[in-house]
């Protein structure tokens, strides 16, 4: 992983860096950081300029999604010269390249001449830690570090354990060792959030290289044994980028940075920078997969997640290779959707007989069918008198817990209509059961449509509250309004206009612009109240809170579900809306869209956050980068596009 400011050199969290390693060759893990940043500065008679925001000129991605940084650095006399860098991740190995360039001046009479040389000074700064904790010099790096480093021809190498070597060279360059240390460098984003910010960097000395005009210097860093590759010549960094691509191929590059190695197969970073491969977060990237037509990519996937089926139960997230989290009710319901998803756009039913472990994947589907059907060992259950999935608290993508945000133990709105679609999915596929799941997939929908539809509310129960054993019809109803109940109308798991309509038009209430809220910002009936600790966090009959911000157990995580918005559900509402209202509706739900690419246009350039507070100016919180916002847009994007 790779994150960098715009501003160069600007450390604003923890998990800024220049190379954040994945030891492991096979499978994700949590990332290492070796390479934190690289200070610069250009020296012309005996005048030092450093690179930082007050040269720069432009930050962009070019042609190809790296990002770029383009200086103006005075050189006194009333001329200046231009300095181009750029950083690119080097596919398939823990290795980064940073090309600094200096144009030619082209005569132009402002500019420093082409044949008088500069030096460029490069300091890199240091770490050996895991992205989620801190250096502390005092605590041994101190002392360590320094017997670490040894220098080598044109750069050095970092050896704090065997099993973690970085190397940087510039060819070309002389290396000049001279360690330093720096205290106390402040993230604000870790103090925004609650969390130390304070840590400290290692520089073991630095660069110094000559520029002329036309010249260019490219730093190479890896964890890789050996160093870095020996690579042909780089590219010209583009100064002058071309207008930016049509939105589908932002999107599909977006998409390009979640899609990884798991063993032989694929699977999908949730999220950067935090997150790993999560199993509901994975299914629905999926489905964006399979809708920009990346089938085979897909179905790698879903053969990865097939394998780690068990008793109707898939897993919650998978860390390195420990997939014994199984705590989710929804991801085996959407591992269903996705695979009627690629059967449709296939066209095939090869899917079904592909090998996963010694099984057929049609048979896991079978399996996972009869084994939610019997009560899986996680405590996911179906209540036979209705049909409908019982869920234990915090086994929803509303998951937020210690303390319990948003419990939802009972009957959520969405897994039945996941689970209405998984019965329709398995009443194709499993012909020796065909009859049993229609008529199981007709009873959950009159259960749904009498439990979940209030007409006093105008709109559906988001949940039916009860303990494990109590049936549906006895489970206590909340009136809370969330956009969960899109997936009834988009997933077609009721059809009555007279249901889905209402039910559409009022989570308008819960639009921002490029996201929609998890909850509306109105009193509730049946109280929410938010403990930890014993303290009473919020106000259970108006539990609304909009600004995701602060301290993690007592402010960030009652907000998470309770008014933060989502960029993952805001293109449901909008193919809801289509749904509901017909193909006439289908221009306004494209405007709506639109203001989803916009968040592409800040925070983390070109990608789409995880969440963006509820209340105005709906500032981006979260991760910077999250595949399943990435994902929805581009799915319903093509969804909504093709009868243009």
């Amino acid at each position: 992983m790779l994150r960098a400011a715009a501003a160069w050199g600007r450390l604003d969290s923890k998990y800024d860096a220049l190379l954040a390693a994945n030891l492991d060759g096979a499978v994700p893990v949590d990332r290492w950081i070796m390479l934190t940043r690289c200070r610069a500065w250009i020296v012309f008679q005996g005048y030092s300029t450093e690179l930082t925001r007050n040269c720069l000129e432009r930050f962009f991605l070019d042609g190809a999604g790296r990002p770029c940084w383009r200086f103006i650095v005075p050189a006194g006399q009333g001329q200046h010269l231009k300095l181009a860098v750029r950083a690119e991740m080097i596919g398939g190995r823990n290795e980064i390249h940073l090309a600094f360039e200096r144009p030619s001046c082209q005569d132009q009479p402002d500019r420093l001449a082409d044949l008088r040389a500069v030096q460029l000074i490069l300091r890199p700064d240091i770490e050996d830690r895991s992205f989620h904790n801190l250096t502390k010099a005092y605590t041994g790096p101190e002392h360590r570090w320094r017997t670490a480093v040894t220098p080598q021809t044109e750069g050095f190498r970092f050896a704090p354990d065997p099993s973690r070597i970085l190397t940087v060279r510039i060819a070309g360059s002389r290396f000049y060792l001279e360690p330093e240390w720096q205290y106390m460098v402040h993230r604000p984003l870790e103090a925004e959030r609650g969390m130390d910010p304070d840590s400290d960097l290692f520089s073991p000395g630095y660069f110094r290289i000559l520029l002329k005009g036309g010249d260019q210097a490219v730093l190479r860093a890896s964890t890789e044994s050996g160093g870095p590759g020996e690579t042909e010549a780089v590219t010209a960094v583009d100064l002058d980028p071309s207008a930016a691509p049509e939105p589908v191929v932002l999107l599909a590059r977006a998409m390009d940075h979640y899609v990884v190695r798991r063993d032989r197969h694929r699977t999908i970073i949730a999220g950067y920078p935090w997150f790993l491969d999560w199993g509901r977060d994975t299914l629905i990237v999926v489905r964006g997969l399979i809708a920009d037509g990346r089938l085979a990519e897909a179905r790698d996937i879903l053969i990865q997640f097939a394998r780690f089926e068990k008793d109707g139960t898939l897993p919650n997230m998978i860390r390195g290779r420990d997939a014994a989290d199984r705590n989710t009710s929804d991801a085996p319901l959407w591992f269903c959707v996705a695979c009627g998803d690629f059967l449709k756009a296939a066209g095939t039913s090869d899917l079904l007989k592909a090998d996963c472990g010694g099984r057929p994947l049609g048979r896991v589907l079978a399996d996972l069918g009869r084994g939610l059907c019997a009560g899986a060992p996680n405590g996911v259950a179906m209540d036979p008198d209705s049909g409908l999935l019982f869920s234990p608290a915090h086994y929803t993508w509303m998951d937020t817990n210690h303390p319990a945000g948003s419990p939802r133990e009972g009957y959520p709105v969405e897994i039945q209509a996941l689970w209405h679609a998984s019965l329709d999915l398995l009443a194709a596929v499993d012909t020796r059961d065909k009859r049993r799941w229609q008529s199981l997939a007709g009873k959950v929908a009159r259960s749904l449509k009498e439990l979940f539809w209030d007409p006093a509310l105008g709109y559906l129960v988001d949940c039916r509250h009860a303990t494990a054993g109590t049936p549906a019809r006895k489970a206590e109803a909340d009136d809370a309004l969330r956009p969960n109940q899109l997936l009834v109308v988009t997933l077609r798991s009721l059809i009555d206009p007279a249901i889905i309509v209402p039910t559409v038009m009022a989570c308008r209430e819960l639009l921002v612009p490029g996201a929609i809220r998890s909850l509306a910002d109105r009193p509730v009936k049946r109280p929410l109240p938010v403990i930890h600790n014993g303290q009473l966090l919020n106000d259970p009959h108006h539990p609304y809170q909009g600004r995701y911000l602060g301290d993690e157990d007592s402010r960030r995580k009652p907000a998470y579900h309770n008014g933060t918005a989502w960029t993952w559900m805001f293109p449901v509402f909008c193919e809801a809306w289509v749904n509901a209202l017909g193909p006439e509706a289908a221009l306004t739900a494209r405007a709506w869209l639109e203001s989803g690419l916009r968040l592409m246009e800040t925070g983390c350039l070109g990608q789409i956050p995880e969440i963006i507070d509820g209340n105005a100016p709906h500032t981006p919180r979260g991760c910077d980068a999250q595949a399943w916002g990435v994902s929805e847009l581009l799915r319903v994007w093509h969804l909504l596009h093709q009868s243009a």
